[in-house]
C-alpha cells in the first residue's frame, strides 16, 4: 500500500522530515493497526522496525508531499515535484535511451522526474540509495508501466498525483497491485 499526504509546499526539509514520520504513524496504524514500535538502521541506513520484521516501508517526501510505501518485501518509494530539470544531471546519470525519452516527451519535466525517481525508489528498495551506480540500470515503458531489465524480479510503479508530483514506487515482490491512499 502507497500512502500519500499533501503538506505546506514551503515546509522545510525538516519540516518534511517530521511529516513524513507522521504518516508512516498513520499508515502502519491504519495497515496493521500498529501504534507502538522501534526504528532501527540497517548496514547503510535504511530504517526497519524491530519488532515487525515481515513488515517493510520506505519513506519520501518533497515540498508539498509526504509519500509511505508499506509491502510484505523489500521496497522503496520516491517522490519529487515536477520543475524545471537540469539537462546536465540527465546527462550524468540517464542512459542514451532515457535522456530520448524525456527529450522526445511533450512533457519533458515530468519524464525526467518519471526516470529520476524511479532510480531513487530502485535504490531505496535495495538499500543502497544514490550509491548503487543507478546510472546502470536503465528505465523504460510499455506503455505507462515502468521497467528495469537488470532487475525482472521487481516490480515498478509510478503515479502522477494532481499532475505536479511523480511517486514512483519499486518492490521486490509481486505485490504489484499498489494501491495509493491519501491519508489527511
Amino acid at each position: 500500500m502507497i500512502f500519500y499526504s499533501f503538506i505546506n509546499d514551503k515546509s522545510s526539509a525538516s519540516e518534511q522530515h517530521k511529516a513524513a514520520h507522521e504518516l508512516l504513524n498513520k499508515s502502519l496504524k491504519k495497515a496493521h493497526g500498529i501504534e507502538r514500535y522501534t526504528l532501527s538502521s540497517g548496514i547503510n541506513g535504511k530504517p526497519f522496525l524491530n519488532e515487525f520484521p515481515d513488515i517493510f516501508f520506505n519513506l519520501s517526501h518533497c515540498a508539498g508531499l509526504t509519500v509511505c510505501g508499506i509491502s510484505s518485501g523489500e521496497i522503496g518509494v520516491d517522490a519529487e515535484l515536477i520543475r524545471p530539470y537540469n539537462g546536465k544531471a540527465a546527462g550524468r546519470i540517464f542512459s542514451e535511451n532515457e535522456t530520448n525519452f524525456v527529450s522526445e516527451n511533450p512533457d519533458p519535466d515530468e519524464a525526467f522526474f518519471r526516470i529520476w525517481t524511479l532510480k531513487e525508489a530502485l535504490g531505496k528498495a535495495l538499500g543502497t540509495g544514490i550509491s548503487s551506480k543507478l546510472a546502470g540500470y536503465e528505465f523504460a515503458f510499455q506503455g505507462d508501466i515502468p521497467h528495469c531489465k537488470a532487475f525482472p524480479q521487481n516490480v515498478f510503479t509510478q503515479k502522477v498525483l494532481l499532475g505536479k508530483w511523480v511517486v514512483s514506487v519499486c518492490a521486490n515482490n509481486a505485490e504489484n497491485n499498489f494501491e495509493f491512499m491519501n491519508l489527511l
